[in-house]
């Protein structure tokens, strides 16, 4: 976990760092920083300039993983998907993926205006916290919704945090309307609609989202989702996808629907 975190701190500050500077921000103790750092060295991840005592990461790191951006867009043109999307939209766009418990966001594309709240790449929340998690839950049966309700409350230590039974009310609605909306959240100045794709990668469930300030979305709401459908249709048929099916209980998720 440590050497993660070593290597998110120089993805945020993009410069050569002394060890007092890394064991002083991430909390750590000199003795295994330093012991951390050495093998990092020597495995060809960052280099040590003696003169100046700072390290820095090396090419080595982007060969581990550039190859990935390519690998998902050789999928099936999602990041076009996106890109064309937040053009039409004006808003911010993200493509997400279930992680475990959690989405997380494959790559977003932001608008060129200054109302957006935009997370990085790469950032993860829980399912139950997000439009594109609730989206991807909405295709899950319900005993599988339950075990992710208790999952979390287990990751969480929170006994009570998610409860199924309203988990389940948002989902029947989400089952019945197609797209998840959440307003005013994760804060209150924020909101975001997210629809779960038919298409996915290697298995892996998928959402696409679209959010921005509150107010915005709230306005544009309509606008928004018209573009949405009509997007995610068209990239269906040009990829063959069928659609699949969006609960084994679809019948009961519309009486439920609010």
């Amino acid at each position: 976990m440590r050497t993660f975190e070593v290597l998110e701190l120089f993805a945020e500050r993009r410069r050569p760092m002394a060890l007092n500077e890394i064991y002083s921000e991430l909390g750590y103790p000199q003795s295994s920083t330093t012991n951390l750092l050495k093998s990092m060295v020597l495995l060809g991840y960052l280099n040590y300039n003696r003169t100046k005592r700072t390290y820095l990461p090396t090419m080595r790191l982007n060969l581990l993983g550039n190859w990935v951006a390519g690998y998902i867009q050789s999928e099936g043109g999602f990041r076009d998907l996106v890109d064309e999307m937040q053009r039409r939209t004006d808003e911010t766009v993200g493509l997400s993926t279930q992680n475990d418990l959690f989405i997380q966001y494959l790559f977003l594309h932001g608008p060129e205006h200054r109302f957006k709240n935009m997370p990085p790449d790469g950032t993860m929340r829980l399912l139950v916290d997000s439009s594109g998690g609730r989206a991807m839950m909405a295709r899950m049966g319900d005993r599988a919704i339950d075990k992710l309700c208790r999952y979390t409350n287990h990751y969480e230590m929170k006994n009570d945090r998610v409860s199924y039974p309203e988990i389940m009310k948002d989902v029947g609605w989400i089952r019945h309307v197609g797209y998840c909306y959440f307003p005013n959240w994760p804060t209150p100045d924020v909101s975001s609609i997210s629809i779960a794709l038919d298409a996915d990668l290697h298995g892996i469930p998928l959402a696409i989202g679209v959010g921005g300030l509150a107010d915005r979305i709230s306005r544009k709401k309509a606008d928004i989702l018209a573009i949405m459908r009509e997007m995610i249709a068209e990239f269906n048929e040009r990829r063959h996808v069928v659609p699949v099916a969006t609960a084994d209980d679809v019948p009961e998720a519309v009486s439920t629907a609010r």
